[in-house]
């Protein structure tokens, strides 16, 4: 019998119906889940995993930007390396190899610690060994150069009252001794051309940018010559120049050193036209200041004043190497300080610190031929009884009163200058200051050690002869009553207006 189409479904084939209706619907369900999964694991976690991870890195990265980044450099200053005739004799040899390494061997230690070593090379460089000349001009051979080199240093300054002693032929010798026998040295104070002149030399160490400037008072005789002027940096190029220069120097680097020929030779007092000029560098923003040229050494310290500003100064570090004459002349300075750069959220500042003097004594005995310089505190007095100097001065010349000298020396307050009636002044043939219009300039204001030391009741002029110890530091409360000073501790003076402060470290 034929099936009735409209025959209603029995209730299996309704069931069945039903069920599948319903795993269509459960098995729809699974897959939109399972895309749904798979679109989440697939493309939406990878791009919020990104974005998380970009935001933890972000916030990291602010947070180390908060953080401050500390890196730090050793510097070791030491002053005029100036060779008279025995010095320029113990380098030779009959074998006609000239070789200057053993003058500095009880002082490479010390140079070799450091990570950067600055050295004054008074006098001009000769590789004519026939040239070579002393007192009163100098002509030093190369093999000077090579030792300074092999003993550690990496700066070298030759802006210095000597350096056209024989003209423009040897310091151009002198620059191509450094650009082509020692190209990883840098020297200062020389150029080769107007382009160099005007650049800036930055050196970098541990991460620090260290920019040099370095300039002389004036020379012996007259420069490099008509149309060479920008061979030799000079103070009388105006102050106007040299604020240029040191701010070019501040955009290139971190942190700038300028070193200064400049000083009464064999007084210990800075004199007025380094203290106007040492007032100027501090504002215009150097943060070290290096000096040279009397021959003996001067107080060191902090100069700051009312406008936020501060720098450290060594005034002179006195000879390094040298035959002279008299005790003031054979005791120099090695000067030591840390330059430490602290980068905060992307500011850096830079500090000076550690900032110290150790004496040195320059040794030398003519009859072994032995000569070099020591650190005072490892010189001992069987060492003074040799020294030739005493040919010359007698046995003033002992250990102790080296020491007395340096404690003299260093404990003079050093009253600071705001005028500026000095900054650009030129010296002339015989050490006379003239005005840019070529009148004659008279310093007034300049005390010299004696002085100091009698406006405070203190005869030192025959000091090396008694067996009294004197206290240097005695006639500080009158000269300056708020200052306290001890023989450890530091002490200030500053000027009537209060506008910069000078503070003197004095060492034992």
């Amino acid at each position: 019998m034929k099936r009735n189409e409209n025959t209603p479904l029995n209730i299996i084939e309704r069931m069945n119906s039903k069920i599948s209706m319903l795993c269509a619907v459960v098995v729809l369900v699974l897959l939109v889940l399972l895309f749904n999964r798979l679109d989440y694991n697939i493309v939406q976690k990878p791009v919020e995993k990104a974005k998380k991870e970009a935001e933890e890195k972000a916030e990291a990265e602010e947070a180390a930007k908060k953080v401050p980044v500390i890196s730090t450099a050793s510097v070791i200053a030491v002053g005029d390396n100036l060779y008279h005739g025995s010095l320029l004799q113990a380098g030779q040899s009959d074998s006609g190899v000239w070789n200057y390494d053993k003058i500095y061997q009880h002082v490479a230690d010390e140079i070799q610690a450091a990570d950067l070593a600055i050295v004054d090379q008074e006098t001009v460089l000769t590789h004519e060994h026939d040239a070579i000349a002393s007192y009163p001009s100098f002509a030093t051979p190369t093999e000077v150069g090579d030792s300074l080199v092999n003993m550690g240093f990496d700066v070298v300054e030759h802006a210095t009252n000597h350096i056209d002693d024989y003209g423009y032929d040897f310091i151009e010798q002198t620059l191509d001794f450094w650009q082509n026998s020692h190209p990883e040295i840098t020297y200062l104070g020389i150029h080769d051309s107007q382009e160099d002149a005007d650049s800036v030399k930055v050196v970098t160490v541990n991460g620090i940018r260290i920019a040099f400037l370095d300039y002389t008072y004036g020379t012996n005789n007259s420069g490099a010559g008509e149309g060479r002027e920008f061979m030799i940096d000079m103070f009388n190029v105006g102050h106007e120049k040299v604020a240029q220069m040191i701010a070019k120097a501040k955009a290139a680097a971190d942190c700038v050193i300028f070193v200064a020929h400049w000083g009464t030779e064999d007084e210990p007092m800075p004199n007025e036209y380094e203290k106007q000029w040492a007032n100027f560098l501090m504002k215009q923003g150097v943060d070290v200041v290096i000096g040279g040229h009397p021959h003996v050494l001067q107080p060191y310290g902090r100069l700051t004043d009312n406008e936020g500003h501060n720098m450290a100064i060594y005034y002179s570090l006195g000879n390094f190497v040298s035959t002279q004459q008299e005790l003031p002349e054979l005791l120099g300075g090695m000067a030591s300080f840390t330059i430490q750069k602290t980068v905060t959220d992307g500011v850096t500042t830079i500090d000076i610190l550690d900032q110290t003097v150790r004496p040195l004594v320059m040794h030398y005995n003519m009859d072994t031929g032995e000569f070099g310089p020591y650190m005072l505190e490892d010189y001992n007095d069987t060492l003074a009884a040799q020294h030739s100097v005493r040919n010359y001065i007698g046995d003033i010349f002992t250990v102790r009163n080296l020491n007395r000298k340096f404690k003299e020396v260093m404990s003079m307050n050093v009253t600071p200058s705001t005028a500026e009636s000095l900054l650009d002044v030129r010296y002339d043939w015989d050490g006379s200051m003239l005005d840019p219009q070529g009148n004659y300039v008279y310093d007034n204001d300049s005390i010299t050690e004696l002085q100091y030391y009698g406006n405070l009741g203190l005869d030192i002029s025959s000091s090396y002869y008694s067996d009294t110890e004197l206290d240097y530091t005695a006639g500080l409360a009158k000269a300056a009553p708020s200052a306290a000073a001890t023989e450890s501790a530091d002490s200030v003076d500053s000027t009537d207006s209060g506008d910069v402060n000078m503070e003197t470290d004095s060492t034992e």
